[in-house]
C-alpha cells in the first residue's frame, strides 16, 4: 500500500474549510479538475448492501463527478464512510481505476490576528493500477496520489482564503 499524508494551514475558519471540502455542491466552485457533476445521492439500499461486505463500512453519501486527472477525463467517485463532527471525514475514493481511502482532519488554530485551520489529508492507495493492457507501477501511482493531494490542498486553500 502507498500512504501519502500532507497538511496545509488555511487562513479561514474551520467551518468554512469543512464546508468547502465536504459540501459536494461547493467542490465544483474550487476544484479546477471537476468538469461537472454526474450524480449526487444518498446511498440506495442496493448500494448499502454492496458496501456491507465483510470489513467494509457502509456509505453515508456517494457523489460522482466528471474529473480530469492530468489530461484524461475520468469519473471521480467519493463515498463518505464516516464523519466525526467537523474534525474528521473518512471516504473511499475512485478515480478511474485508481482506488484509495482518504482521511481529512480539521483543527482550528484561531488567534488574535485571524482564524486559521490546519487541514490534514491522508490517502492510502493500492501499489498498482490495472488499465487496459498494462499495469501502472508503484512509483507512478505514488506520483499520481501526491499530485492529487497537493492540488486539492492548494486549490481549497486558495478558495477559502479568497472568501476570508
Amino acid at each position: 500500500m502507498i500512504t501519502v499524508a500532507l497538511s496545509a494551514t488555511i487562513g479561514a475558519p474551520q467551518e468554512r474549510v469543512w464546508g468547502a471540502l465536504v459540501d459536494p455542491n461547493e467542490r465544483g466552485l474550487w476544484d479546477e479538475r471537476i468538469l461537472g457533476t454526474v450524480a449526487l445521492s444518498p446511498p440506495t439500499k442496493r448500494a448499502a448492501a454492496r458496501s456491507r461486505k465483510p470489513g467494509k463500512k457502509p456509505s453515508l453519501r456517494i457523489t460522482r463527478w466528471r474529473f480530469k486527472l492530468g489530461q484524461v477525463p475520468l469519473v471521480l467517485q467519493e463515498e463518505v464512510i464516516r464523519a466525526y463532527g467537523h474534525d474528521r471525514l473518512m471516504s473511499r475514493m475512485t478515480i478511474g481505476s485508481l482506488r484509495f481511502e482518504q482521511t481529512l482532519t480539521f483543527h482550528g488554530e484561531n488567534d488574535e490576528t485571524s482564524p486559521r485551520t490546519r487541514v490534514g489529508m491522508k490517502i492510502v492507495a493500492t501499489n498498482s493500477i490495472a488499465v487496459i493492457g498494462e499495469v501502472i507501477p508503484r512509483r507512478e501511482v505514488q506520483r499520481l496520489v501526491i499530485e492529487y493531494v497537493d492540488a486539492t490542498l492548494r486549490q481549497v486553500q486558495k478558495h477559502c482564503e479568497a472568501d476570508a
